[in-house]
């Protein structure tokens, strides 16, 4: 038994991954929310593939504290497979800009079940939420990571106040290498 877990660890660590694939697909949904109410993200992703649904969940336990994850399937022809994310974030007291709040973030990101095997990358993101009048502006640098690469993406959105505790998150991942490209995507977010 110890044997299978040594192993299913060692695969966990040093899977392979894309870093086109990487950086295309790593959404980071989550953004300030006016409680600490956990919220649900629901939409699509396009890609060059077509447009994928995004599911997502954040919680806010603390004031400084955000936990979440992300959960897309993917199809790629006959092709099924799942990408998903786990995130830490935390939110300082200090801040960047005098009119906007920073969140760090940290996370791991896995593509699962692909014909091309696994592949497993980390992130580490600062975010800056800025409310400039009625627009509520979300610009988001990550560090796509693993042993063997390395991206920047600059993820980009605005949320919309719908109804009370239903926003629409319109907005871009921008990927740099090894040529400048963009994933839009279209979430819907709920304050459950």
């Amino acid at each position: 038994m110890q044997y299978i877990v040594l192993s299913i660890f060692v695969n966990f660590l040093f899977c392979i991954s894309d870093a086109s694939f990487a950086a295309e697909s790593s959404i980071i949904p989550f953004q300030l929310s006016p409680g600490s109410r956990p919220m649900l993200h629901l939409g699509g992703l396009q890609d060059e593939n077509g447009v994928n649904p995004v599911s997502g969940l954040q919680i806010q336990p603390t004031s400084n504290l955000l936990l979440g994850g992300v959960l897309s399937p993917r199809k790629n022809g006959d092709d099924l497979s799942i990408y998903y994310h786990v995130l830490i974030g935390y939110i300082p007291n200090f801040k960047i800009l005098k009119f906007s709040t920073n969140i760090i973030q940290v996370g791991m990101h896995r593509y699962r079940f692909s014909d091309d095997g696994g592949s497993r990358w980390f992130s580490f993101s600062v975010t800056e939420a800025a409310q400039l009048g009625s627009l509520n502006l979300n610009v988001c640098w990550n560090k796509l990571f693993t042993q063997t690469w390395e991206r920047n993406t600059v993820l980009v959105s605005t949320k919309i106040k719908l109804l009370k505790d239903l926003y629409l998150q319109p907005g871009a991942i921008a990927f740099f290498t090894p040529n400048f490209d963009y994933s839009p995507f279209l979430l819907v977010s709920i304050n459950l």
